[in-house]
């Protein structure tokens, strides 16, 4: 009988999932299907009823719902627990098991462009499920979280409190509605700082302003930063990577760190090495 797998979002119709995970089941022969459900907030509690009886073999999950789904699972993974949100669900004969690899994924894609991540000083932007991936990555290999920017000061702190305490740091944070005057963490940073997006802005404001971007992500904060990683893919330069290059620093594209989570989720769900190399060149053709 075919497995049924896919992409949990809303929007999800951007997503790339559905080629590279495809691929991979042809790759390796394995009678599977990835399709998309984009499903809206009010009808997530239906959806989760269905798949536990259409036993739908397993879920990647995006946003809105990496936090949320949490509440859904049979059962967690330990790393996926300490996070605070999923990204994968493994459908076992109707229970639910919820795991995250974005945090592998972005640690993947940090080490392959600066080496080692351990004292690494690093600025994260947003407060989501993905930055709670992205952070507890890198406090797990010893990075230094210098602080949290994010537009709604309260999440931030509470995220930075949170992590402060489960990891025995110091994580600051702050507003990031005026970063080209006020320069947060400048004193804190060093030559060699990381600057992470992780928030969906480019994903849902595709027409946004040159004015906004450059509140977003002024080029006098960006220049404060050796490295800059947005972990979003399509578009695959977005508007701070594009300030990034113009600066001359280095960028890390979104499509690294899809790419590698993508590939763990796959393990997962088939406990079978994924096709690194067909996942990757279907990911070239397609951004």
């Amino acid at each position: 009988m075919t497995k049924q797998y896919g992409l949990l979002a809303f929007p999800a119709k951007h997503s790339l999932s559905p080629e590279i995970h495809s691929a991979a089941f042809k790759a390796l022969s394995i009678d599977a299907q990835y399709g998309l459900f984009e499903i809206p907030e009010n009808e997530l509690d239906d959806f989760v009823k269905r798949l536990k009886s259409d036993l739908i073999a397993g879920l990647s999950v995006s946003l809105p719902y990496k936090e949320v789904m949490i509440d859904h699972m049979s059962e967690i993974d330990d790393d996926a627990k300490k996070i605070g949100a999923i990204n994968t669900v493994v459908n076992r004969d109707g229970i639910l098991c919820g795991y995250n690899t974005d945090f592998i994924g972005s640690n993947k894609a940090l080490k392959e462009a600066v080496g080692e991540l351990k004292g690494k000083k690093v600025v994260i932007l947003g407060a989501g499920g993905a930055a709670r991936a992205v952070i507890y990555g890198l406090l797990k290999e010893g990075a230094c979280v210098v602080g949290i920017l994010n537009r709604t000061l309260e999440t931030a702190e509470n995220l930075a409190k949170e992590f402060s305490e489960m990891f025995n740091v110091q994580i600051k944070a702050y507003s990031s509605e005026n970063l080209a005057k006020d320069l947060p963490f400048k004193d804190d940073l060093g030559n060699e700082a990381i600057l992470i997006q992780t928030t969906s802005i480019w994903t849902t404001n595709p027409d946004i302003s040159e004015e906004y971007v450059r509140k977003f992500c002024p080029p006098e904060y960006v220049g404060m930063f050796a490295t800059v990683m947005d972990i979003i893919y399509r578009p695959r330069i977005t508007p701070l990577l594009k300030i990034a290059e113009d600066l001359g620093k280095k960028i890390i594209t979104g499509d690294k760190m899809f790419l590698y989570q993508a590939t763990e989720q796959f393990k997962l769900w088939t406990e079978k090495e994924a096709p690194f190399e067909v996942m990757r060149n279907v990911l070239e053709e397609n951004l």
